[in-house]
């Protein structure tokens, strides 16, 4: 994450705060935004169906394209936490002088998913191993749920992996146990709809062979183009937004508690 100037910043909310950060993403650079995320899908399928899918590499590139986006997303939304840390009350504007390049994007995209690798591990491996969804699955969704708000909060303001220490993020939850399990909460409704994402892609057909995991490819890319998901994808990254909000919040107002000298 690219660090700018602090801001000016005003603290308090004009409007009741269960109300106020429902508004977070309504600013006229959210709005940009909600609209790029929600267009530049359809807007991709329509350029690799006419254009990319006459070519042999079309499929590569048509991935590239959709690896670049979502690159931006999660760099939008570190943008987002960040600048709510320093007191920001609606989703910021990304000015041409601070508009990431193609290096930093892949940096924040990799930094994201080490946040998400480092709490979402152990469920991975145990469904890899065992393909079932019991107790013990859910225990370890529920886990990793806990946790990845403040690995999340944590990697971004930081901007490095070596913040993704367990013991860091363990001693920074304590510190703030009761107000961070209220922001755990709200996470929690991003994680259903990210589970119902997975579900949907879970259920297309599995390939049996090379030219069947290159059509599985084809189905996943003609889902993320599909009217199904863009209608979850925009719910998701308003949610987003206002979580990432709600995350900088945090930090705002438990930096003393926390006390990671930023």
């Amino acid at each position: 994450m690219k660090i700018i100037e602090d801001l000016q910043l005003e603290v308090k909310r004009k409007l009741p705060w269960i109300i106020d950060i429902f508004l977070y993403p309504l600013s006229a650079s959210g709005i940009v935004h909600l609209a790029f995320f929600g267009l530049a899908p359809p807007l991709l399928g329509l350029v690799h169906k006419f254009i990319l899918s006459r070519f042999l590499i079309g499929l590569i590139i048509a991935a590239l394209l959709y690896i670049m986006l979502i690159g931006y997303a999660f760099y939008y939304l570190s943008y987002c936490i960040f600048d709510s840390s320093k007191g920001g009350r609606r989703a910021p504007d990304i000015s041409i002088q601070h508009t990431p390049d193609k290096s930093e994007i892949i940096s924040q995209l990799f930094l994201i998913l080490a946040c998400i690798a480092v709490c979402f591990w152990p469920i991975a491996v145990y469904h890899l191993l065992t393909k079932r969804t019991d107790l013990i699955f859910w225990v370890l969704s529920a886990c990793g749920i806990f946790f990845f708000p403040m690995a999340l909060l944590a990697g971004v303001l930081f901007d490095a992996t070596h913040a993704l220490n367990p013991v860091f993020i363990v001693c920074s939850i304590f510190k703030t146990l009761c107000k961070y399990c209220g922001l755990v909460l709200f996470f929690c409704v991003l994680g259903g709809l990210t589970a119902k994402i997975i579900s949907d892609i879970s259920s297309l057909p599995k390939p049996q062979d090379m030219l069947g995991a290159v059509m599985q490819i084809f189905l996943i890319l003609n889902y993320f183009f599909s009217a199904a998901f863009i209608y979850k994808a925009i719910a998701f990254i308003y949610l987003a937004m206002v979580a990432a909000h709600l995350l900088g919040s945090f930090y705002w107002w438990h930096k003393d508690k926390l006390n990671w000298g930023l």
